[in-house]
């Protein structure tokens, strides 16, 4: 893997503050990138921009909401307005409906003219989930048939978007992540604790435990780069075999 792939490139990330989206930011800035981070809480950013540990200059940040239109102008204007260009956008979509799908359809309506006016191939990753690709009769999936349905027209979007972006020389592609040891857990077992979360991914997983956040942002930090030029319009799982199983 090259060691600085997003060497001069400018991205956004948002959900930035904690889980996939922290450690898809860290992995970037690591690489090179520029970076604005969008989450709801200026206190969580602030904390990721400490563990972050980024030299000045290489992030910026933006406590606003995703699912409003406004929040997706406001933070491709400031990567615009910050760093001069936009090459590169991870959409962190973990909610159901409002955010889920609306924050998709405002990322590619503001992102793509900005990466198109950049200049370079672009590259946008939402982030889905496992959910949406497969049902489950799963006790975890119980009662979760919005989150589900949210994930599944989230990458139906991304199919039909990216036979769009591709007019703007941008790729478009979402990641379905089944366990990972991130905050939004929760949503499926509320007040599980993290040394829990492997226990239970042994019935579902075929690798016998979750995921953690910096194995889906590697994987996610590769569609991103120019390594995966010739990938557009897919839907990748990162499940550890949860699909088989599910």
């Amino acid at each position: 893997m090259a060691a600085k792939r997003f060497e001069g490139k400018v991205a956004i990330v948002t959900g930035a503050s904690t889980g996939i989206g922290l450690a898809t930011t860290v992995q970037l800035v690591h690489e090179g990138a520029k970076v604005v981070l969008v989450s709801r809480s200026q206190d969580k950013l602030d904390a990721a921009v400490a563990e972050i540990k980024a030299k000045d200059g290489q992030v910026t940040t933006l406590a606003a909401d995703v699912s409003q239109e406004a929040t997706s102008k406001a933070m491709v204007d400031l990567a615009m307005s910050k760093y001069g260009r936009l090459d590169i956008t991870n959409e962190m979509v973990d909610t159901v409906f409002a955010t889920n799908f609306k924050s998709a359809v405002f990322g590619f309506k503001y992102a793509l003219p900005a990466i198109e006016k950049s200049g370079g191939q672009g590259s946008i990753v939402v982030n889905s989930s496992v959910a949406g690709s497969v049902a489950s009769a799963s006790p975890l999936a119980s009662g979760n048939n919005a989150y589900a349905a949210s994930k599944a027209a989230v990458d139906m979007l991304v199919k039909y978007a990216a036979v769009e972006a591709a007019l703007h020389n941008t790729r478009i592609n979402s990641i379905a992540p089944g366990t990972v040891r991130t905050p939004i857990f929760q949503v499926f077992a509320p007040g599980i604790q993290d040394n829990d979360i492997d226990e239970l991914a042994k019935g579902i997983q075929l690798m016998q435990r979750a995921a953690s956040p910096e194995e889906v942002a590697r994987f996610t930090c590769f569609l991103l780069s120019d390594d995966a030029s010739f990938v557009t319009g897919s839907v990748h799982l990162v499940d550890g075999g949860a699909s088989l199983v599910m």
